[in-house]
Order: structure tokens, then sequence, then C-alpha cells
């Protein structure tokens, strides 16, 4: 373990949340870089999930204490002697936290810290090493002039439109997607890109619906707060129903909003205590997609900011706030209010 120390959020015990200033810092081995994180995304599902205990082992949240963030952008300050596709200067995403062993802290992401990893697995490849069951050797470098607040949020981008793909949401396909929240609108945003047919929304929160016309570019928004949406949808029936909320009886009740053989998908990170999905109360020829993990988002890399070059997407649209590290309690905050659409941290 480093004996060096620094700043990182970190999870003391269910809703207690402070800025350390004594997590280990990285210690980087021959084929790492050390990067000195930029920003990093506070996610309104999961970092809140983890906070308040929601999530399993299996959801990957470690034992309390814990660093908390897992949507970072950072510079790389070294690398390793034997790192040939890294380099000092370049910014990166998908960063790793760094390893924790016989500190105080688990890391359940840790990249909400001044510093963390990346590794040259392609380089470990080519010398005919091991590779670790995680290691997944995609591009991460993004451009260098890249707005460090953007990057906050750049991750997710890429799990939304990987998870439009993944869906199987193209030309010709009927949406019915519940939640506008940050990943809600950029899905809808790819959607529109990708030519779906017609996505409508539901949610409760007006200036989430307002974005959901105006980001999103959705067909129809339903405020569930003001109106009753079976009753507001009239029998419409739809190719795809997604939660981006992350309750198992949306995919129940949206189920009989589908048509024939429509997928139910998965999107929002369901708490630990909603894990039984009422299968008898299913519409019957429902197919059910699971995707509360992101899925194959870093081979979306390129193709989304090649969007972004070409003005189609603004990272700008999908968050609200950039804040310090040191107003993490703030920034929970104003989630947990619904006051905010996203949160990026600056460390």
């Amino acid at each position: 373990m480093s004996k060096m120390k620094m700043k990182a959020v970190a999870v003391l015990e269910k809703g207690v949340v402070r800025v350390v200033d004594d997590a280990p810092m990285p210690v980087i081995g021959e084929y790492d870089a050390l990067v000195r994180i930029l920003a990093c995304g506070f996610c309104n599902g999961t970092d809140l999930r983890i906070i308040d205990e929601q999530v399993t082992a299996h959801q990957l949240l470690q034992p309390y204490p814990t660093l908390l963030g897992h949507e970072a952008i950072g510079v790389i300050e070294k690398v390793g002697p034997k790192v040939r596709n890294l380099a000092p200067g370049e910014k990166h995403v998908f960063v790793r936290g760094g390893k924790t062993e016989g500190s105080r802290y688990t890391s359940t992401h840790g990249q909400m810290a001044e510093y963390g990893v990346l590794t040259d697995y392609a380089a470990m490849e080519s010398d005919g090493e091991a590779l670790p069951a995680s290691a997944r050797v995609y591009q991460t470098r993004v451009p260098d002039d890249f707005d460090i607040a953007d990057g906050g949020i750049f991750l997710p981008l890429c799990e939304c439109l990987s998870a439009v793909k993944n869906f199987g949401i193209d030309a010709g396909t009927d949406v019915l997607m519940y939640g506008a929240g940050p990943m809600g609108l950029a899905m809808m945003r790819y959607m529109h890109i990708l030519g779906a047919k017609s996505v409508t929304v539901i949610d409760s929160v007006p200036e989430r619906l307002q974005k959901a016309r105006e980001v999103g570019k959705a067909d129809r928004v339903i405020n569930f707060a003001q109106e009753d949406a079976d009753a507001a949808l009239g029998g419409q029936l739809f190719d795809r129903v997604v939660d981006a909320v992350g309750l198992s009886s949306v995919l129940v009740s949206g189920s009989y909003h589908l048509k024939p053989f429509g997928v139910a998908c998965s999107l929002g990170v369901l708490k630990k205590e909603d894990s039984l999905v009422n299968l008898p109360e299913v519409k019957n020829n429902t197919l059910i997609h699971m995707l509360n993990f992101p899925y194959a988002e870093l081979e979306r890399l390129e193709e989304n900011m090649g969007y972004i070059q070409k003005g189609q997407i603004n990272p700008k649209d999908f968050y609200s706030h950039v804040m310090p590290m040191a107003d993490v309690n703030e920034a929970i905050r104003l989630v947990r209010e619904k006051k905010t659409l996203k949160v990026i941290l600056t460390m």
C-alpha cells in the first residue's frame, strides 16, 4: 500500500459521506499509468444507491468505508517502464480507482479522488502477459482540448448509446421511456439520431419533461403526477418499454403497453430490496432484457465522439451543475431533491 495519501470522497457508513484526506495514493506497476483525475460525474442512480446501501456485493458494493465514483476523466502524469500506448499529458476516461488493500478504505470504483490508474492492456497482450478478467482493451483517450466537465458525463453517454443499440432500438421502433433523468434523456437523444419511429416519455418533473422535448426530441411527454399515464396512452402499444428509473414494477406495468413479443428493457439500477420481478403479472409474450450493468460502452467511444464533433450531441445538455469535490454533500442533496439533472464534481 502507498504511504502517500490523497483526498477522495468516502462513504463512511450508510448515508454518511465525507471528503477524506488519508486515502492511499495509487502505486503504479510497470504496465500502468498514474492519472490525475480532473472531474467525475455523480451518478444519480448507482452512487446514490451505494450511499444508501441499496445495492449488493453482486452489484459491486464493497464494505464501508468505501471510496466512491465511476465516471472520471483525468490526465496522465507518468507511466510505467513497459507502457507503450499511453503517454503523459493525454486525457482519458474510464480511469480506475487505485488499490486500497491494507488501508481503512475499500474501493467501490473509487474515482472521486485526486488520482487514479490506467493500464496498458494492449502492451500486456502484445508481451504475452495474462490479462485480468476485468481487462477491456478499448480506446479511452479523448481529445486534449475536451472540456473536463463534459468528461464527467462522457462515459455515461457512451453507456446510453450502447444501451440503445443493445436494446435493438433503431429505425421503425416505437419506444415508451420511463424516466427523463440524464440517462433517459441521453437515450432519447440517441434514439432520435438512430431513427426511432417514435419516443414517448413518462416522468413527473416538469423541467425534465421540457428537456425531453427540447433535447431528447421526444414525440410525446406524460406527467404522471398530473394525469394517469396508462389512461393517457390510450391503448397505444410499443416495440420497446425502457425503465430508466430502476423499479421492477415498471417492467410489469410497462409490459402491458408492449406489442406481442415486445421487449421490456431494464436500464435503471435496481435496489437490493427490489430484487424480484413479479413474472405471473407480466403480460404474455413479453421479453425482458436486463442491462443494469453497462455492456460494450467503450466500443462506442469513437462513434460518440463523432456525434459530439458533428454537433449532434452536446454533453452540456445532460448535466446542470459543476461543483468542487468539497461540496459533494450539497450535490447529494440536489440529487435527492431532484433539483439537478446531474452534478459533475471537479477535483
